[in-house]
Protein backbone atom coordinates (compact mmCIF):
# COMPACT_ATOMS: atom_id res chain seq x y z
CA UNK A 1 0.00 0.00 0.00
CA UNK A 2 1.38 3.52 -0.65
CA UNK A 3 0.83 4.24 2.89
CA UNK A 4 4.32 2.24 3.46
CA UNK A 5 5.77 4.45 1.42
CA UNK A 6 4.65 7.77 3.55
CA UNK A 7 6.17 5.61 6.54
CA UNK A 8 9.57 5.68 4.62
CA UNK A 9 9.88 8.58 3.12
CA UNK A 10 8.77 10.42 5.49
CA UNK A 11 7.76 11.29 9.37
CA UNK A 12 3.99 11.03 8.50
CA UNK A 13 2.35 7.64 9.59
CA UNK A 14 -0.88 6.92 8.09
CA UNK A 15 -3.04 4.03 9.70
CA UNK A 16 -1.90 0.77 9.46
CA UNK A 17 1.42 1.85 7.78
CA UNK A 18 4.27 -0.72 8.79
CA UNK A 19 7.30 0.61 6.45
CA UNK A 20 7.31 -2.73 4.89
CA UNK A 21 10.54 -2.23 3.03
CA UNK A 22 9.69 -4.78 0.26
CA UNK A 23 6.24 -3.43 -0.10
CA UNK A 24 8.19 0.40 -0.39
CA UNK A 25 10.42 -1.37 -3.13
CA UNK A 26 8.00 -2.74 -5.63
CA UNK A 27 6.10 0.66 -5.44
CA UNK A 28 9.38 2.84 -6.61
CA UNK A 29 7.44 3.81 -9.26
CA UNK A 30 5.13 5.81 -6.96
CA UNK A 31 7.75 7.78 -5.20
CA UNK A 32 6.91 10.83 -7.15
CA UNK A 33 3.06 10.61 -5.23
CA UNK A 34 5.08 11.57 -1.74
CA UNK A 35 6.85 14.18 -3.05
CA UNK A 36 3.39 16.18 -4.52
CA UNK A 37 2.47 15.31 -1.33
CA UNK A 38 4.83 16.61 0.85
CA UNK A 39 5.46 19.58 -1.85
CA UNK A 40 2.03 20.85 -1.66
CA UNK A 41 1.88 20.85 2.71
CA UNK A 42 5.65 23.21 1.69
CA UNK A 43 3.83 25.02 -0.12
CA UNK A 44 0.72 25.88 1.48
CA UNK A 45 2.59 26.59 4.91
CA UNK A 46 4.60 29.17 2.99
CA UNK A 47 1.92 30.88 1.58
CA UNK A 48 0.36 31.34 5.42
CA UNK A 49 3.53 32.53 7.16
CA UNK A 50 3.44 35.02 3.83
CA UNK A 51 0.53 35.84 5.00
CA UNK A 52 0.71 35.93 8.71
CA UNK A 53 4.01 37.43 8.89
CA UNK A 54 5.62 41.07 7.60
CA UNK A 55 7.72 41.31 4.24
CA UNK A 56 10.90 42.06 5.87
CA UNK A 57 10.07 38.76 8.22
CA UNK A 58 10.97 36.55 5.07
CA UNK A 59 13.80 35.22 6.55
CA UNK A 60 11.78 34.20 9.46
CA UNK A 61 9.49 32.23 7.86
CA UNK A 62 12.12 30.38 5.13
CA UNK A 63 13.66 29.56 9.05
CA UNK A 64 10.36 27.95 9.82
CA UNK A 65 10.05 26.42 6.37
CA UNK A 66 13.45 24.32 6.57
CA UNK A 67 11.96 23.14 10.21
CA UNK A 68 8.76 22.16 8.64
CA UNK A 69 10.48 20.72 5.70
CA UNK A 70 12.87 17.91 8.11
CA UNK A 71 9.79 17.85 10.31
CA UNK A 72 8.20 16.18 7.31
CA UNK A 73 11.02 14.14 5.69
CA UNK A 74 13.12 13.54 8.82
CA UNK A 75 16.82 13.31 8.56
CA UNK A 76 17.33 9.72 7.09
CA UNK A 77 17.78 11.18 3.48
CA UNK A 78 20.81 14.12 4.88
CA UNK A 79 21.80 11.52 6.89
CA UNK A 80 22.69 9.08 3.59
CA UNK A 81 23.96 12.63 2.11
CA UNK A 82 26.47 12.92 4.46
CA UNK A 83 27.53 8.94 4.78
CA UNK A 84 27.84 9.58 0.45
CA UNK A 85 30.41 12.66 1.08
CA UNK A 86 32.78 11.05 3.43
CA UNK A 87 32.68 7.68 1.11
CA UNK A 88 33.04 9.91 -1.70
CA UNK A 89 36.27 11.91 -0.01
CA UNK A 90 37.74 8.69 1.56
CA UNK A 91 41.12 6.95 -0.10
CA UNK A 92 41.26 3.69 -0.93
CA UNK A 93 39.47 0.86 -2.79
CA UNK A 94 35.33 0.67 -2.99
CA UNK A 95 35.29 -1.88 -0.19
CA UNK A 96 36.90 0.33 2.29
CA UNK A 97 35.13 3.36 1.05
CA UNK A 98 31.58 0.91 1.79
CA UNK A 99 33.00 0.64 5.44
CA UNK A 100 34.02 4.20 5.89
CA UNK A 101 29.82 5.60 4.60
CA UNK A 102 28.92 2.59 7.62
CA UNK A 103 30.86 4.51 9.97
CA UNK A 104 27.97 5.98 12.61
CA UNK A 105 30.75 9.11 13.15
CA UNK A 106 31.08 11.94 10.66
CA UNK A 107 34.22 13.37 9.18
CA UNK A 108 34.45 16.39 8.14
CA UNK A 109 33.54 16.14 4.25
CA UNK A 110 30.24 14.95 5.69
CA UNK A 111 29.87 18.34 8.39
CA UNK A 112 30.71 20.57 5.70
CA UNK A 113 28.60 19.29 2.95
CA UNK A 114 25.36 19.27 5.03
CA UNK A 115 26.38 22.77 6.46
CA UNK A 116 26.79 24.26 3.05
CA UNK A 117 23.25 21.85 1.61
CA UNK A 118 21.16 23.31 4.66
CA UNK A 119 22.50 27.16 4.34
CA UNK A 120 21.95 27.23 0.37
CA UNK A 121 18.42 25.46 1.21
CA UNK A 122 17.66 27.79 3.92
CA UNK A 123 18.53 30.38 1.16
CA UNK A 124 16.31 29.26 -1.20
CA UNK A 125 13.50 28.39 1.42
CA UNK A 126 14.06 32.48 2.38
CA UNK A 127 13.79 33.26 -1.67
CA UNK A 128 10.87 31.32 -2.19
CA UNK A 129 8.86 32.61 0.81
CA UNK A 130 9.31 36.07 0.28
CA UNK A 131 7.74 35.62 -3.14
CA UNK A 132 5.36 33.14 -2.11
CA UNK A 133 2.58 35.67 -3.36
CA UNK A 134 3.84 36.53 -6.78
CA UNK A 135 1.50 34.89 -9.07
CA UNK A 136 3.06 33.17 -12.14
CA UNK A 137 0.99 32.86 -15.44
CA UNK A 138 3.05 29.61 -16.98
CA UNK A 139 1.90 28.78 -20.78
CA UNK A 140 -0.14 26.95 -21.75
CA UNK A 141 -1.59 26.41 -18.40
CA UNK A 142 -5.13 28.65 -18.22
CA UNK A 143 -4.46 29.19 -14.39
CA UNK A 144 -1.97 31.22 -12.73
CA UNK A 145 0.03 29.49 -9.76
CA UNK A 146 2.40 30.76 -6.87
CA UNK A 147 5.78 31.26 -6.94
CA UNK A 148 6.35 28.80 -3.90
CA UNK A 149 4.93 25.99 -6.26
CA UNK A 150 8.30 24.87 -7.18
CA UNK A 151 8.36 23.29 -3.70
CA UNK A 152 6.22 20.53 -5.65
CA UNK A 153 8.33 20.17 -8.67
CA UNK A 154 11.45 20.24 -6.30
CA UNK A 155 10.32 17.19 -4.41
CA UNK A 156 9.04 15.18 -7.27
CA UNK A 157 12.42 16.49 -8.68
CA UNK A 158 14.00 14.67 -5.58
CA UNK A 159 11.79 11.33 -5.65
CA UNK A 160 12.39 10.88 -9.05
CA UNK A 161 16.69 11.25 -8.41
CA UNK A 162 16.16 8.03 -6.17
CA UNK A 163 14.31 6.24 -9.18
CA UNK A 164 17.07 6.85 -11.49
CA UNK A 165 19.47 5.61 -9.03
CA UNK A 166 17.70 2.24 -8.15
CA UNK A 167 16.86 1.70 -11.78
CA UNK A 168 20.89 2.38 -12.83
CA UNK A 169 22.37 0.23 -9.75
CA UNK A 170 24.02 -2.00 -9.20
CA UNK A 171 23.33 -2.47 -5.63
CA UNK A 172 26.88 -1.92 -3.98
CA UNK A 173 26.34 -4.72 -1.27
CA UNK A 174 23.47 -6.55 0.08
CA UNK A 175 21.32 -4.10 2.83
CA UNK A 176 18.43 -2.08 2.48
CA UNK A 177 19.08 -0.64 -0.87
CA UNK A 178 19.43 -4.34 -2.75
CA UNK A 179 15.34 -4.92 -2.55
CA UNK A 180 15.21 -1.46 -4.31
CA UNK A 181 17.42 -2.53 -7.03
CA UNK A 182 15.88 -5.77 -7.39
CA UNK A 183 13.01 -4.35 -7.79
CA UNK A 184 13.76 -1.95 -10.55
CA UNK A 185 12.28 -1.98 -13.98
CA UNK A 186 12.43 0.33 -16.85
CA UNK A 187 8.42 0.14 -16.56
CA UNK A 188 8.71 1.30 -13.36
CA UNK A 189 11.10 4.64 -13.82
CA UNK A 190 9.32 5.32 -16.79
CA UNK A 191 6.14 5.33 -15.23
CA UNK A 192 7.88 7.77 -11.89
CA UNK A 193 9.14 9.75 -14.74
CA UNK A 194 5.87 10.13 -16.63
CA UNK A 195 3.87 10.93 -13.19
CA UNK A 196 6.65 13.58 -12.47
CA UNK A 197 6.54 15.12 -15.36
CA UNK A 198 2.50 15.41 -15.62
CA UNK A 199 2.33 16.77 -11.81
CA UNK A 200 5.07 19.22 -12.71
CA UNK A 201 3.15 20.23 -15.72
CA UNK A 202 0.47 20.96 -13.45
CA UNK A 203 2.37 23.09 -11.48
CA UNK A 204 4.50 24.70 -13.90
CA UNK A 205 3.13 24.02 -17.88
CA UNK A 206 5.95 23.92 -20.32
CA UNK A 207 8.45 24.56 -17.19
CA UNK A 208 8.04 20.96 -15.90
CA UNK A 209 10.89 20.34 -17.73
CA UNK A 210 12.75 21.69 -14.53
CA UNK A 211 11.84 18.51 -12.92
CA UNK A 212 14.59 16.42 -14.79
CA UNK A 213 16.62 18.53 -13.07
CA UNK A 214 16.47 16.14 -10.50
CA UNK A 215 16.75 13.08 -12.97
CA UNK A 216 19.87 14.26 -14.19
CA UNK A 217 21.33 14.98 -10.19
CA UNK A 218 20.39 11.29 -9.67
CA UNK A 219 22.46 9.79 -13.00
CA UNK A 220 25.49 11.73 -11.67
CA UNK A 221 24.90 10.72 -8.09
CA UNK A 222 24.58 6.98 -9.45
CA UNK A 223 27.87 7.56 -11.51
CA UNK A 224 30.05 8.83 -8.35
CA UNK A 225 28.79 5.50 -6.35
CA UNK A 226 29.68 3.34 -8.88
CA UNK A 227 33.22 4.90 -9.46
CA UNK A 228 33.72 4.96 -5.58
CA UNK A 229 31.35 2.05 -3.86
CA UNK A 230 30.79 -0.35 -7.04
CA UNK A 231 27.12 0.68 -7.08
CA UNK A 232 24.16 2.09 -5.22
CA UNK A 233 22.94 1.66 -1.62
CA UNK A 234 20.15 3.17 0.64
CA UNK A 235 22.72 6.19 1.15
CA UNK A 236 23.65 6.30 -2.56
CA UNK A 237 19.55 7.36 -2.44
CA UNK A 238 19.33 9.35 0.44
CA UNK A 239 22.14 11.45 -1.78
CA UNK A 240 20.29 11.50 -4.27
CA UNK A 241 17.45 12.86 -2.96
CA UNK A 242 18.88 15.57 -1.49
CA UNK A 243 21.14 16.80 -4.77
CA UNK A 244 18.03 16.38 -6.67
CA UNK A 245 15.74 18.36 -4.39
CA UNK A 246 18.11 20.64 -3.90
CA UNK A 247 19.26 21.17 -7.55
CA UNK A 248 15.66 21.35 -8.86
CA UNK A 249 14.96 24.47 -6.16
CA UNK A 250 17.79 26.15 -6.94
CA UNK A 251 17.12 25.71 -10.77
CA UNK A 252 13.34 27.34 -10.32
CA UNK A 253 14.38 29.76 -8.63
CA UNK A 254 17.13 31.23 -10.90
CA UNK A 255 15.07 31.04 -13.86
CA UNK A 256 11.74 32.57 -12.56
Amino acid sequence: MTRDLFGLLTRIKLPGSACDIDSAARQQHLFPMIGLAVGLLLTIACLAMNHALEEDESVVAGGLLLVLMYALTGIMHTEGMADFADGVMASGAPARKREIMKDPRSGVAAVLTVVLFVALLFALAWRMCARADHSLDLWPLPWSIPFDSGFVVAEVGGKIAMNMSMAMGPSSHRGMGTAFVQNASTGKLLTALATAMIVSFFFAGLLSIVVLVGAAAGVIVTFLARKHFGGVSGDVFGAANEVGRLSVLLTWVLIL
